[in-house]
């Protein structure tokens, strides 16, 4: 917006239609009276319009008189008329008023505040220590120190590295950053279960006990856990306090069951050649065949061997694609005969029962007590055959060591 076009609009003018024989005599009696006319535009031959200020329209009625014309305001633009507008409907301009004087205070004030950044730290800790500053919803943004204030929450939480307060309309944001601890690599120890198992005594040495007696515990279960403590908690004192390594130590006893289970095979079938041998040959050449020697084996139960040959045949000749190859299959049948032996069955199962003994005894460890050995013979009609399982209780210590690698930050 111009200055001209702004000026105007304070002092108020009119978009005005004359009409008339004669429109250039009050064109020029206007301005020759000093009355101000622009943007004059004309719509035919006995119209015009034009802009004149407010002040301006009683001398233009006069010479519209004079001139023998006839005008009409076709819009009113400017502050005056809105203002007549507003005087008519009091209520509005004083709701208007009001509005404005209550945005305005209201927007002196803070109404929230915000606490970014946060990974570690609980961000309502921040924003209760600010309150107890007075910094709050409520406040007078002018009595809000920005570079105070941050100065003041990074003294009071050493776990900070860097707070920024900024304060945005009725918005106080603040945005901090988390100190990055270091890291501590250190071994640790934890006594786990050797195999399945039911604890029966417990002796704990060192370290933190995660079963009691009478739990069942699985292969690879932390039975004794090793422990990282420090007298001043999460990283000590200070930097140079590591806190120390407590290793699990301990003696678990259990009872465990170690199963072995194997078939008890008395049927014995072998097949072997009666070397009788029969050869067949089958040969083609495009649609063209020929078969040597028995179409179906001659054996009842027998071996059978083919071998098939692809041999190109005078290509280049302009011989039919479907004829360019011979092809040779070989068929040998091999007769066979089955026996049948059936072994001793008391012999067999001894052989079982000694392959069994020496299967789980080898997985005994040293210090072991056999509590039971016993011996199941079972017959299994689906798969036909008898299965003999061999279990064997023992008491032990089931602890074994592990050890891990944990990050600890200081």
């Amino acid at each position: 917006m111009t200055l001209r076009s702004l000026w105007s609009h304070f002092r108020g003018y009119v978009i005005i239609r004359v009409t008339g024989r004669a429109v250039e005599d009050f064109i020029n009696e206007a301005y020759t009276s000093g009355v101000e006319l622009w943007n004059l535009a004309r719509i035919d031959e006995r119209s015009i319009l034009g802009h004149v200020y407010l002040r301006d329209l009683p001398a233009i009625g006069k010479i519209l008189k004079r001139t023998d014309c006839t005008g009409r305001i076709e819009q009113k633009i400017g502050l005056p008329f809105l203002m007549m507008k507003l005087s008519r409907r009091k209520g509005f301009a004083i709701g208007a008023i009001l509005f404005s004087v209550a945005l305005y205070v209201l927007s002196s004030f803070v109404w929230f505040v915000n606490v970014t950044g946060c990974d570690k730290m609980n961000p309502a800790a921040i924003l209760e220590f600010v309150e107890k500053q007075g910094v709050k919803a409520g406040t007078l943004r002018r009595e809000i120190d920005s570079t105070s204030l941050g100065k003041t929450i990074l003294s009071e939480f050493e776990g900070l590295a860097w707070v920024g307060v900024n304060i945005k309309g009725t918005i106080v944001n603040i945005e901090v950053a988390e100190k990055t601890l270091p890291q501590v690599r250190l071994g640790i120890t934890h006594l786990v279960a050797a195999e399945d198992a039911l604890v029966t005594n417990m002796i704990v040495l060192a370290g933190e006990p995660l079963v009691n007696e009478g739990d069942t515990v699985i292969r690879g279960q932390v039975l004794i856990a090793g422990v990282i403590e420090s007298p001043y908690g999460y990283g000590g004192k200070d930097s140079s306090d590591k806190g120390h390594v407590i290793n699990a130590k301990g003696v678990i006893m259990g009872r465990v069951w170690r199963t072995y289970q194997g078939a008890l095979e008395l049927v014995h079938k072998f097949e072997t050649e009666t070397g009788k041998v029969e050869k067949a040959g089958h040969l083609s050449l495009g649609s063209y065949e020929l078969h040597i020697g028995p179409e179906r084996a001659p054996f009842a139960t027998y071996i059978e061997e083919r071998r098939i040959y692809e041999i190109p045949f005078l290509r280049g000749l302009g011989i039919s694609p479907m004829i360019r190859l011979i092809r040779l299959t070989t068929t040998t049948y091999r007769e066979t005969e089955t026996f049948v032996e059936i072994s001793d069955r008391e012999k067999t199962l001894e052989h079982l029962r000694g392959e069994a003994f020496t299967h789980v005894k080898t997985k005994i460890p040293r210090g072991a007590k056999i509590l039971d050995e016993r011996e199941e013979l079972d017959y299994s009609s689906e798969e036909r055959k008898w299965v003999y399982t061999l279990t064997v209780e023992t008491l032990e210590d089931i602890a074994e060591e592990r050890s891990e690698d944990r990050e600890v930050g200081y």
